[in-house]
């Protein structure tokens, strides 16, 4: 089931696309973002990865948020409606209502963690997330810039994002985060997500993280078509990421 959300913009349309458990019953639900630097969206990112934990047990969903030349606040107004969405329907999609979590690989990780620090209203808040060597900070050392750049059109100096920059935005009521990276990722530096990590620490909020020794960026799970077979060890990480929801509810 897909649907749309809001209105077309510069030609572009928000979706969001329910893969439902086939077994039915109530269920935690993961809304899926892909990656793409703001610019393009990874197939691989998207509809693979909400079939994948719906073996997990999930119920899942890809929202299809816009992208460049579209700029803010519209991709968050697109992550904001499809967690609200998918809540205010919960009934009729058999979701547990308070088990509503984000998921973002890369630029979708940014996306993710900005719904979960700027829900804007208590019906768009996910209650978890999972962050897939996300961008995170434009403050950190050899920050994504393009990320930034794209979201916001214009190029400016990573002072300027600051507000957008997780580690220095989270509050005591940013969701539970389960992270992982690869530590050579040369892309978007594994610091991104263990500044996330210690900030969310201090703040005594829920947070697991996990570092694979090997592995370059954009992986998805194992399934992105230039490393297929390659870096085995990060494949783990679904199950784990399904066992940190499990132990929250989901």
């Amino acid at each position: 089931m897909k649907i749309q959300l809001g209105e077309t913009v510069q030609g572009q349309a928000c979706t969001i696309e329910y893969f439902l458990h086939p077994d039915g019953g109530e269920r935690g639900m993961v809304i899926v973002f892909p990656g793409g630097g703001y610019e393009i969206l990874g197939s691989y990112e998207a509809e693979p990865v909400a079939e994948r934990f719906v073996q997990l047990g999930f119920h899942a969903a890809v929202c299809r948020y816009r992208v460049a030349p579209v700029t803010y606040p519209v991709p968050l107004d697109d992550a904001r409606n499809a967690v609200k969405y998918t809540r205010e329907h919960a009934g009729e999609l058999n979701v547990k209502p308070d088990k509503i979590a984000v998921m973002g690989f890369s630029a979708g990780g940014h996306l993710a963690g900005m719904v979960s620090n700027m829900p804007g209203s208590p019906e768009a808040r996910p209650d978890a997330s999972l962050l897939c060597y996300p961008v995170l900070s434009a403050l950190t050392a050899n920050a994504h810039m393009g990320s930034y750049h794209n979201l916001f059109g214009n190029k400016l100096e990573p002072e300027a994002y600051r507000d957008f920059s997780w580690p220095e935005v989270a509050h005591k009521d940013t969701p539970p985060a389960f992270i992982w990276h690869t530590a050579p990722d040369q892309a978007v530096p594994v610091e991104n997500s263990i500044e996330y990590f210690l900030a969310l620490k201090k703040l005594n909020i829920h947070t697991e993280l996990h570092i694979y020794p090997q592995g370059c960026h954009g992986l998805g799970f194992g399934n992105c078509p230039d490393f297929d077979e390659k870096f085995n060890s990060i494949k783990s990480w679904p199950e784990l990421a399904g066992r940190f929801l499990s132990d929250l509810g989901w």
